[in-house]
C-alpha cells in the first residue's frame, strides 16, 4: 500500500480534500492511505509517506521541503484539481508520481 501525504499550511481544510481522495482511491480500488498533515509539523508525519504532495498555499516551500526529504518524491497539487476537488486528476497525478 502506498502512503501519500497532502501538505498544507494548517491542515484542516486538507483534510476534507484527503478523506475524498481516500474515498475515490477506494471506490476505483486502488490501495493508497491518503492523509493530511501541516507543513509546519510534517517532520514526523511524512518520514513513511511514499509521495508528499504541496497544496497550492505552501507550494512556495516545495524547495525546503525537497531539503528536508531528499528520498521522498514530492510534488504540487494541481491548482484548479485543488479549487475544485477534482480527486480524479488528484488520483491521476499520484498514480503519475508513484
Amino acid at each position: 500500500m502506498k502512503t501519500v501525504k497532502l501538505l498544507c499550511a494548517a491542515g484542516t481544510s486538507t483534510q476534507i480534500l484527503a478523506q475524498k481522495v481516500q474515498e475515490t482511491a477506494d471506490n476505483l480500488g486502488l490501495e493508497m492511505d491518503v492523509k493530511a498533515a501541516s507543513i509546519s509539523g510534517s517532520d514526523d508525519a511524512c518520514k513513511d509517506a511514499d509521495l508528499l504532495l504541496l497544496t497550492p498555499q505552501v507550494a512556495f516551500k516545495l524547495d525546503v521541503v525537497k531539503m528536508t526529504f531528499p528520498d521522498k518524491k514530492i510534488d504540487v497539487i494541481d491548482a484548479n484539481a485543488f479549487a475544485t476537488l477534482d480527486t480524479q486528476a488528484i488520483i491521476a497525478q499520484i498514480n503519475k508520481e508513484l
